[in-house]
């Protein structure tokens, strides 16, 4: 919009340096006839005041004739009326030039105003869509930080469980390695035997499965690292989005005073 502003401005700068010029060039031919009647005004009057009895009479022959040059009562009428009627038509154009200018000034003035009014108003609501999304991302943030704090116990009580396990193991293995040295006849398969082969596999299958969770566990609180990377790039994002738009352009744009062209005829 302001370029096209500037645009029509120089226009009508160039279409007034047009008719200034018009003007000045009236100007001087009304001057310059003006000029010669009053100097043909002064010879004339001279000329009546002059009778027989006054001094420094003479005899001009050279001047006793027409000068082809000269002009016609018609021409000079018409020369005169020419230079008055020309600076008449220059006098309504360049007031119509006036006009138009006042006009365009107005209504460019405002046309510039509402623009002004109608960018700051979506300077307003963007910072206050940034603002809000700024709050939601931080709010996000710090339930993921929890998560987190949360997945850790969590990892470190499933590390616990798992450790925990390998001395119930261990005296599991040495009680079936002890018993694997019965002599003879005493090396039966009886219920403890049985009982300790079952307790193995429960623990076993218990670390296992502590294992399992451990993995996901683990694999779940690398999302949640990774997502809190991606939050917080987004909210210094946010951050240096508000930062130029209300720190910086706002700001900027409060120092401007914008003017209304009042119109003067």
């Amino acid at each position: 919009m302001i370029e096209n502003i500037q645009a029509l401005l120089q226009q009508r700068i160039s279409e007034s340096d047009r008719q200034l010029s018009e003007l000045r060039h009236c100007k001087n031919n009304l001057e310059m006839d003006l000029k010669d009647k009053c100097t043909s005004y002064g010879l004339d009057s001279r000329c009546a005041s002059l009778h027989n009895g006054s001094l420094g009479m003479s005899i001009h022959n050279n001047s006793v004739k027409i000068d082809p040059k000269s002009a016609t009562p018609v021409a000079y009428e018409a020369f005169s009326h020419d230079n008055i009627t020309n600076a008449e038509k220059q006098r309504v154009s360049s007031c119509r030039q006036r006009e138009l200018n006042e006009h365009t000034m107005h209504q460019t003035s405002n046309d510039l105003h509402k623009q002004a009014e109608t960018v700051n108003e979506s300077f307003r609501i963007r910072t206050q869509e940034m603002i809000v999304a700024k709050t939601n991302l931080e709010e996000n943030l710090n339930q993921t930080i929890l998560e987190i704090g949360s997945m850790n116990e969590n990892i470190a009580a499933l590390k616990e469980a798992i450790r925990l396990k390998d001395s119930p193991m261990k005296v599991a293995h040495m009680r079936l390695n002890t018993r694997s040295y019965r002599p003879n006849i005493e090396l039966v398969r009886d219920p403890v035997q049985y009982g300790l082969v079952e307790e193995v596999a429960q623990i076993t299958d218990s670390i296992e499965a502590l294992a399992a969770k451990l993995n996901e566990s683990e694999a779940k609180l690398r999302n949640l690292e990774s997502n809190k990377k991606a939050l917080e790039e987004d909210i210094a994002v946010k951050t240096n989005s508000l930062n130029i738009d209300q720190s910086q352009c706002l700001r900027l744009r409060k120092t401007l005073v914008w003017r209304r062209h009042e119109i003067n005829f």
